[in-house]
């Protein structure tokens, strides 16, 4: 039967805490077996705590453990420090991942105000009038943004209306009564 989702936080209690660590010290050089058979890659690990004596190493054989560690010494310290992570430069990596959505998210809800605010424009739901000058300035940088896309679509669907013979203002004639609206 699966656990449940576990809660990653500190455990308070002496015997709980060194009970979880000792299976999931376990699990870890069992994980490292899995990945460096499945993978063929060299690993070792270095555990060291305050429940036992002495550092534990994998994998236990001393040369394949001395091995490995020499390889990763002789590296130059810039080409070492390349991959490794802490909880600090991990946790600088994920703000500044998440700060980048954000900023993303936030584009994207502006530009989606700024298109709902031009189609209740012009569907006549919103008068001109009675937006203040911010709202003006968005929906004039909104349309001049997406004035070529207009364009195109004016030419597509006036070409469309060349066979029903339906009456399209021009490209530049949009353009000026865009702007128009705004002075």
């Amino acid at each position: 039967m699966p656990r449940g989702k576990v809660k990653l936080a500190f455990i308070e209690n002496q015997k709980a805490r060194k009970s979880s660590f000792m299976k999931r010290k376990e699990c870890l050089k069992n994980k490292l077996k899995e990945l460096s058979t499945l993978c063929g890659i060299e690993a070792c690990a270095i555990i060291y705590s305050s429940y036992e004596p002495g550092l534990e190493v994998w994998p236990e054989d001393n040369t394949a453990f001395q091995n490995v560690l020499n390889a990763f010494l002789t590296k130059l310290p810039m080409e070492r420090n390349k991959f490794m992570s802490n909880q600090d430069s991990y946790i600088k990596e994920r703000i500044s991942k998440v700060d980048g959505q954000i900023k993303k998210q936030i584009a994207t809800t502006r530009d989606f105000v700024k298109a709902k605010l031009m189609s209740e424009c012009l569907s006549g739901k919103v008068s001109l009038a009675g937006l203040n000058s911010k709202d003006l300035n968005n929906l004039g940088s909104f349309a001049g943004h997406e004035l070529p896309e207009i364009e195109e679509r004016i030419k597509v669907l006036k070409s469309d209306a060349l066979a029903s013979q339906l009456q399209l203002p021009e490209p530049k004639e949009v353009e000026q009564m865009w702007i128009a609206m705004y002075q």
